[in-house]
């Protein structure tokens, strides 16, 4: 081929050869080239929904390029054949590169000869941001049709072979995408960094401080005995996605890895699509019997923290402590290792049965908010499918662990241990609707035992009380807020925003069952049957919770609530939801003072787990500013209008040199979630309603306003009069700072400036892709 005349054959070992960076090298790029790419390429290229691929959050991800194929792939019936896209890109090596060539992988980067010319001719990085530069954005504030940017556009992902034919036919298709060019700097540094050889540094070693505190876990997760193995094993596959942090600065991250070499080893990752396959490189799956040992080891994570991942996860002195307090020093035997066959692996109930359940849920319940956040930010970073199950803003609480003795009692959950079966364990290779009627029999046989056992415990009205939730004794996250983005979400500590419609009491067997589902069990790469069917189960985990909550509403209430939840609903649905068993618990204990009980049940348990102070997201939980007062008027916004905006708006409010970031969130409204299909025709726009937040909320903002403080009435005043989409264009003219501003990359590096500073335990970058074009 042309290029292979020219600057040799493409060759990995050709770039294989080049030495260890140098200190100088090491330093420029650390402090000049990475906060390039991670503020103008990583708010787009990270996680699985990086376009072509392309994750550029790490050096390992640069290194291995991008790939035509579609990760996030509706139309695939067979799980996809792409393991070696499963290696972890921490312990990625240049020399690991020519499988994933094979696999489909191109180079991003120059793998030819090197010499200057080489590494910027043959170099896609190169050539994507030089299109750019030879063909900025135009200068109409809204982008013409050439330029696509829904969620599901066509990508073309051309190798660099490709590439005189991506540029003929697309000319306004470079790096940044529909977005500004970088700036002369920024461009002139990274294609003289590109030209040098791209070098980078490798990853940066833990410290002797940090060295000390990983050996310290891993002599606690590695003991030799069955009941530490498989205490390990639990927490494994719980805090495999953690980004873990020893002091309260949260200075640096560490992960939790299986791996086939000990501590004081290198460590030598185990991959595997799901936590729970075997770890064995046979792949077996049997009870283990003469099989060497799996380690779990920490290891420095040095990626771009990008928000839409970030799942922090304190691992400290405190941490350590309450492990062992929970599962290391109570006395329990376990006298065999579970096997890691599908069926078995992808039940807890059954594979963790020796440890107690009451430990177990204390152990969720400690970091509730990131044990729901798992399913929220976890395998699916994207995924409308599995988040159109829930509603766009509701609440969450928990029963409390002490009723361990009451109900579920540990004997109920043994009892009922193979109704608990998720779809993980079933083949991925069928597909049929009639899954829910399955997945039904099965949820209304449990929740018949379920009844039966409430039943024979004589429940009198009086202990259907606050005393069965869990109060936290101070722990933020006894209650949890839900925003539902379309296809993304968010997870805030205490109740925050606008009274919703439903609320969610999660059981031990209901949060389990959730993680298991949602993110253990969850193969971003599985067929579409796998995909389906974990949807489809989720529809009867939401109900569970939503009817735990119900049962403290008076009685004589909780059928009529239901239907208005599960309005234009089918049969099916409604055989199941509106079956005689769901009210059968006794009456309510709650002594209700008004005639809206709902609300009051609200406000009770926000009182019981004392979350009134918890949050800093709600206007009203701190001394209110003058820019608080004026954004709060936003509540007058018709709900019809409500749906003339984006799903996530980040308003930054300028008063000199001190800026407030708001934002506002559409919670769209729905007759019902029961549905996979048509969400379209289940929108009820009159009922949508907008919740006024301080500060970043969401990971994928959609619209981006700049407000000074004496202007910020004005922009009120003129987004509550909204009534068309002209209305909202002319808003947007006024004061936002669309894709195509000449100043969106210093706004937006001001954004990310302000939530490192004022949210730094959550921040990370944002992600650009859904940035509206409106």
């Amino acid at each position: 081929m042309e290029f292979d005349k020219l600057y040799g054959p493409s060759n990995v070992e050709n770039r294989l050869v080049q030495v260890k960076a140098t200190t100088a090298e090491a330093i420029h790029f650390n402090r000049q080239i990475q906060p390039i790419i991670e503020n103008r390429c990583v708010v787009c290229h990270g996680c699985y929904d990086a376009p072509c691929q392309l994750k550029m959050e790490s050096r390992a991800g640069i290194e291995r390029g991008a790939n035509k194929a579609m990760v996030y792939n509706g139309e695939r019936l067979l799980t996809a054949n792409i393991s070696a896209s499963l290696t972890k890109l921490t312990e990625l090596k240049r020399d690991n590169l020519e499988p994933l060539r094979q696999q489909g992988y191109f180079p991003v980067l120059n793998e030819r000869q090197q010499t200057e010319q080489a590494n910027t001719q043959s170099s896609l990085f190169y050539q994507m941001l030089q299109l750019k530069k030879q063909h900025p954005l135009p200068s109409e504030p809204i982008l013409n049709e050439s330029f696509d940017v829904a969620l599901d556009r066509s990508q073309q992902c051309p190798t660099i072979e490709e590439f005189e034919q991506y540029k003929d036919k697309y000319p306004l298709g470079g790096m940044p995408y529909a977005l500004p060019a970088l700036s002369t700097t920024e461009h002139d540094q990274l294609t003289d960094w590109i030209a040098r050889g791209a070098i980078m540094p490798d990853s940066v070693p833990p410290n002797a401080k940090e060295q000390q505190m990983i050996n310290r876990w891993e002599k606690l997760l590695n003991g030799s005995s069955a009941k530490e193995q498989l205490i390990a094993r639990y927490l494994f596959e719980h805090l495999y996605l953690a980004n873990l942090y020893f002091d309260k600065a949260q200075s640096s991250y560490f992960k939790l890895v299986r791996s086939s070499s000990p501590s004081g080893e290198k460590v030598a990752v185990i991959t595997t699509r799901r936590p729970f396959d075997s770890p064995y490189a046979d792949g077996s799956t049997d009870a283990i019997v003469d099989k060497p040992q799996v380690y779990y080891r920490l290891i420095k994570h040095n990626d771009t923290i990008i928000a839409k991942r970030h799942m922090p996860y304190p691992f400290g002195e405190s941490k350590l402590a309450r492990i062992s307090e929970l599962f290391y020093q109570p006395d329990y035997p376990v006298t065999t290792l579970p096997d890691y066959q599908l069926a078995n692996a992808s039940n807890p109930f059954k594979t963790f049965q020796a440890i107690p359940d009451k430990a177990r849920y204390q152990f969720l319940l400690d970091q509730a908010q990131f044990s729901i956040m798992n399913f929220i930010k976890g395998p699916v970073c994207r995924g409308q499918i599995a988040l159109n199950v829930i509603e766009d803003n509701f609440w969450v609480f928990f029963l409390s662990p002490n009723n361990f003795d009451h109900y579920p009692s540990e004997q109920f959950i043994k009892a009922n241990t193979e109704l608990l079966q998720l779809p993980a364990g079933t083949s991925d290779k069928s597909l049929s609707l009639l899954y829910w009627r399955q997945y039904a029999k099965s949820q209304q046989e449990y929740v018949k035992n379920k009844l039966a056992y409430v039943e024979g415990l004589n429940l009198q009205p009086n202990q259907l009380n606050l005393d069965l939730i869990w109060s936290g004794k101070g722990n933020p996250n006894a209650s949890l807020t839900v925003f539902r983005h379309f296809d993304s979400a968010s997870v805030l500590q205490g109740f925050v925003g606008p009274t919703p419609k439903t609320a969610w009491l999660i059981s031990y067997p209901l949060l389990e069952r959730i993680h298991y589902l949602l993110v253990a069990g969850f193969d971003v790469y599985g067929s579409v049957s796998h995909q389906l069917k974990t949807r489809l189960y989720m529809d009867f985990l939401r109900m569970e919770a939503e009817s735990n909550f119900i049962s403290f509403l008076p009685k004589d209430e909780r059928k009529a609530i239901h239907e208005y939840w599960y309005r234009e609903t089918g049969d099916d649905i409604k055989d199941y939801i509106f079956s005689d068993g769901f009210y059968q618990l006794p009456e309510t204990g709650m002594n209700y003072q008004s005639n809206k009980h709902q609300e009051e049940l609200f406000q009770l348990v926000g009182q019981h787990t004392k979350n009134t102070n918890v949050s800093q997201f709600n206007l009203s939980s701190l001394a209110q500013s003058s820019a608080d007062k004026i954004i709060a008027n936003l509540s007058q916004l018709p709900n019809e209008s409500v749906a003339l905006l984006p799903q996530v708006s980040y308003v930054m409010v300028s008063n000199g040199d001190d800026n407030q970031v708001y934002s506002l969130i559409n919670n769209s409204a729905h007759s019902n979630v029961a549905h996979l299909f048509s969400e379209e025709n289940r929108r009820l726009p009159r009922e949508d309603n907008l919740a006024i937040l301080r500060g970043v909320v969401g990971t994928y903002p959609n619209a981006f306003f700049k407000v000074e403080q004496a202007q910020l009435s004005e922009f009120v005043s003129n987004l509550n009069a909204i009534k068309t989409e002209q209305d909202y264009r002319k808003l947007k003219d006024q004061f936002a700072i669309r894709r195509t501003n000449p100043k969106f990359w210093i706004f937006a590096d001001e954004l990310h400036a302000w939530y490192k500073t004022n949210q730094p335990k959550s921040a990370g970058l944002l992600d650009f892709n859904r940035l509206e074009n409106r």
